[in-house]
């Protein structure tokens, strides 16, 4: 029998490997754990930002009469409409009073004073057509009474912004400061001041303060279209006939 222990110690070594070959292992084996995989790194927090300033919350709007107490009797109520504190005139345009006596058979409402309008109302050609109006229906239009929804000529005027601003309400209190036995309106947005549906026609428009009223076109409108003066003619008649 051969003596194992004559190998040497590489021999020795190699035959244990070749040994564990034949059994069918490759690997190396260790009874301390060893680490297979890293550890996954915790996921950085997502940056907190500061949360934008909360935006300034606008100021509700008020009406600009609001806080306006409209004069008690017409002469300052005329000032007022014609000077400084009107918050309904155009920003340098110039603003022009009504003119009549109280208790006047009729009370005219234009739209607005014209373009060349300073120290009388309705002194143009719009005036002209108004007083020829007056004097087809025997009224005498010195015993008129003449005013204007806005202190000023403005072209183009925002009348939904101006119902809710209360111009309804001022031109209310004027008529009721003026006391005409029938009012004729000569503007077709005029009547939305009062609330009335601006789909709805200005024919069916009836009064102010619990006054008879008669709304139609503005005197521009009049003047450039003869149908309407037709038509506007025969409202007036009707209008006008005795019950």
């Amino acid at each position: 029998m051969n003596n194992h222990t004559d190998k040497s110690l590489a021999e020795q070594f190699s035959a244990a490997q070749d040994w564990w070959r034949d059994a069918g292992v490759d690997y190396d084996f260790s009874d301390d754990v060893q680490v297979m995989l890293a550890d996954e790194e915790p996921e950085a927090e997502p940056e907190r930002r500061a949360p934008p300033p909360a935006a300034k919350a606008e100021p509700e709007k008020r009406p600009a009469i609001e806080s306006i107490e409209l004069p008690g009797d017409l002469a300052a109520f005329c000032d007022w409409w014609a000077g400084p504190a009107n918050p309904f005139a155009r920003a340098g345009g110039t603003s022009v009073a009504a003119r009549g006596e109280a208790g006047a058979p009729v009370m005219v409402i234009a739209a607005m004073p014209e373009s060349g309008d300073s120290d009388v109302l309705l002194s143009g050609p719009h005036g002209k057509l108004l007083g020829n109006i007056l004097r087809a229906l025997d009224i005498d239009p010195e015993q008129a009474y003449f005013a204007s929804a806005l202190p000023t000529h403005t072209p183009l005027p925002d009348w939904e912004e101006l119902a809710f601003d209360g111009l309804g309400q001022a031109l209310s209190h004027h008529v009721t400061l003026a006391k005409p036995q029938r009012i004729l309106c000569f503007g077709s947005k005029i009547p939305t001041l009062f609330g009335h549906d601006p789909a709805s026609s200005a024919d069916k428009f009836s009064n102010i303060a619990g006054i008879p009223t008669l709304a139609t076109f503005a005197p521009d409108r009049l003047l450039d279209h003869a149908r309407q003066r037709a038509r506007l003619w025969q409202r007036l008649l009707e209008w006008t006939k005795p019950a």
